[in-house]
């Protein structure tokens, strides 16, 4: 690698790529050569910069993570705190520059803010005399009904934390002890799994992430989702099937109205196993400049710089579904976000808990069963330390 060329790891997928195209103009303007040296969904980077660091010999200068990943990550993450004059970061929220903080430093700088919508098609609901659900179990209806016309109702990925909070539990208690083996828990996955054992659900559902589950709804093979920001771009392309045909509408909630919708922040960050630190940080200062956040809010994500989203106020027409979808953004964002807890083991307990609630969407397991398999998974791996 020449002295001016820096390696990166980002996360992939149609949400994520528009804004990788612009490396070309930063190369052509700094002399700095980026090479794209990995990239994958965020469970895949996550793996491999695991597998990398063990090593010792990350190639890494610059990755992308997220705020519930980055304390996993942070003893090789830099820390970004003097590497910024304060008008740089001056646009960003203090409560999202907080996110990004491990233990009071600051590791990462938020490229966006996410927050599920629910997706739904505006003639399905209609055909079907279906009002868009607000609760979780008119979305249940409304799913069945669907079947009933031999059309698949909703795609899910995760969503247990939201279910589990919106019926008054918690994943983990003040000590970062398993709490979600409780009544709101085998509540939350019994929902699930009865989505899937009734046939609302695709049928490949437990194998399906993001990218998958916002596919199906584009193609039109699913009736209801809930998206992240990012894919809305891809909606309102011409060659899409369900262009004109779609609608926006808060996250479910439960019977009382009480919503909890998982929120956190992509971001960007800096290695400690870069040799070349300062370049590192002129790339890093490139990606979550006003010009790249403007690429990616033009696709669709929620940028974290007030100014851009004074813009996007600003040139939303009033009455336009584009309008709407961002006054629900907001909505949510001012009532209904939930964070995980920020711990160095937040992931691994992610992945086993997502392992015990798929045996049970599945059928191996009861509700009870996996719900007990992941706290002992998860109380085992905290004590290995």
């Amino acid at each position: 690698m020449s002295n001016r060329e820096l390696n990166v790891a980002l996360i992939d997928g149609p949400a994520y790529r528009p804004l990788y195209q612009s490396l070309e103009s930063f190369a052509s303007n700094t002399g700095i050569r980026v090479n794209i040296a990995f990239t994958g969904s965020h469970p895949e980077l996550n793996r491999h910069l695991k597998d990398v660091v063990r090593t010792r010999e990350c190639p890494y200068d610059l990755i992308s993570t997220h705020t519930k990943y980055a304390p996993s990550q942070s003893d090789y993450l830099l820390c970004l705190d003097g590497q910024f004059q304060a008008e740089e970061l001056e646009d960003f929220p203090q409560a999202l520059l907080e996110l990004a903080r491990v233990d009071g430093e600051l590791k990462s700088i938020p490229r966006n803010f996410d927050a599920r919508l629910l997706l739904y098609r505006t003639d399905w609901l209609e055909q079907l005399g279906v009002q868009v659900p607000e609760t979780w179990e008119s979305l249940y209806e409304a799913a069945a009904a669907a079947k009933r016309r031999g059309w698949t109702g909703f795609a899910y990925p995760g969503t247990f934390f939201e279910l589990l909070t919106s019926y008054g539990g918690t994943l983990f208690d003040e000590k970062l002890r398993p709490a979600f083996e409780s009544a709101a828990g085998t509540k939350a996955l019994r929902f699930l799994k009865r989505l899937y054992q009734e046939g609302l659900t695709p049928s490949e559902l437990p194998d399906m992430h993001y990218d998958e589950v916002s596919r199906s709804f584009r193609v039109g093979s699913t009736m209801m989702i809930t998206d992240w920001p990012g894919y809305d771009s891809f909606l309102r392309e011409g060659g899409c099937v369900v262009n004109e045909r779609y609608g926006y509408a808060l996250t479910p909630g439960n019977e009382d109205g009480k919503r909890a919708v998982y929120c956190g922040s992509h971001s960007f960050a800096v290695t400690t196993f870069s040799r070349q630190p300062e370049l590192a940080i002129r790339l890093l200062k490139f990606l979550i400049s006003a010009e790249s956040q403007r690429i990616d809010a033009e696709h669709g994500h929620v940028p974290v710089r007030r100014s851009l989203l004074e813009e996007q106020k600003k040139s939303s027409m009033a009455g336009t579904l584009a309008a709407k979808r961002l006054e629900l953004l907001h909505e949510t964002m001012r009532t209904s976000v939930i964070i995980p807890p920020k711990f160095a083991k937040y992931p691994e307990t992610e992945d086993l808990l997502w392992k015990a609630l798929q045996a049970c969407i599945v059928g191996s397991l009861t509700e009870e069963e996996a719900l007990r398999e992941a706290a002992g998974n998860i109380v085992a791996a905290m004590e290995r330390g």
